[in-house]
């Protein structure tokens, strides 16, 4: 257990002190002013344009894949329906990002839309997203109990009431976990923004270019300011979550009392 601690630890610090250094470098500069490359990436319009963008892209993103990932993981409970599903998430998650996003861009050029639009975009990060969401959504459904819904159709409760009254109660923290995961790698996801913004540029590739130019050090705070909201944004869900489950666990007590 010891060792298995320490690798763990190992591990985290290797993948999150690199990350976190940016947040130290977007503090130093030569005029001693801190504020500095904040200061001027927020003077930047097109980094405010990008990360507004960004941010409503995202949403929308995490809205459908969602919606989308609930309904096709409601396959768990037909056995058949779920093979087929898990064969399609499977090519749909292992194929190459660069790839999956170019062959989306042909096809809406196929349909004529040679420049790329918030549609494709949205079609692409949804696709991109689904699979997480359907196996967190199958996580949730491995717990619920065969019976209760072997129950619910033997007292003649219909299909939609089931999902409504039975399955979607029980996975609401899901749907917000999924959500926060859906808008995260959205608003995160680069090759399938590069492929598939058109004219307007999100924030991820805003942030790649300028890495790429080298020549703004503003890169680190804007940078900073992405790890930042995802941190607060992961922190809140896990405070708003616990403070459910002590919610949830205080009714319980109350009513058993």
């Amino acid at each position: 257990m010891k060792m298995t601690k320490t690798i763990l630890i190992s591990f985290l610090g290797i993948l999150i002190i690199p990350i976190f250094s940016i947040i130290v470098l977007s503090f130093q500069n030569n005029t001693g002013d801190i504020l500095k490359w904040y200061q001027s990436i927020f003077a930047n319009k097109d980094f405010t344009d990008a990360f507004l963008l960004s941010t409503f892209v995202s949403f929308l993103t995490a809205t459908f894949s969602v919606l989308f990932s609930f309904l096709i993981s409601l396959s768990w409970f037909n056995k058949r329906q779920m093979f087929v599903v898990l064969m399609l998430i499977l090519i749909v998650g292992l194929l190459p990002p660069d790839i999956f996003a170019l062959s989306i861009n042909k096809v809406s050029q196929l349909l004529g839309f040679y420049s790329s639009n918030f549609f494709f975009l949205i079609v692409g990060l949804t696709f991109y997203t689904l699979p997480f969401g359907v196996l967190l959504f199958w996580t949730r459904f491995y717990f619920i109990e065969q019976t209760t819904i072997v129950a619910a159709k033997d007292i003649g409760l219909q299909r939609f009431y089931i999902i409504t009254k039975i399955i979607l109660p029980l996975s609401k923290a899901t749907v917000t976990t999924s959500f926060l995961l859906s808008f995260l790698l959205a608003f995160n996801e680069y090759p399938r923004t590069y492929y598939l913004s058109g004219s307007n540029v999100l924030l991820s590739e805003f942030l790649n270019g300028k890495l790429n130019s080298g020549a703004d050090e503003s890169i680190y705070a804007g940078g900073s300011i992405t790890i930042i909201l995802t941190a607060i944004l992961i922190i809140g869900y896990f405070v708003f979550h616990s403070q459910r489950t002590k919610n949830t666990l205080l009714k319980n007590a109350q009513a058993n009392a």
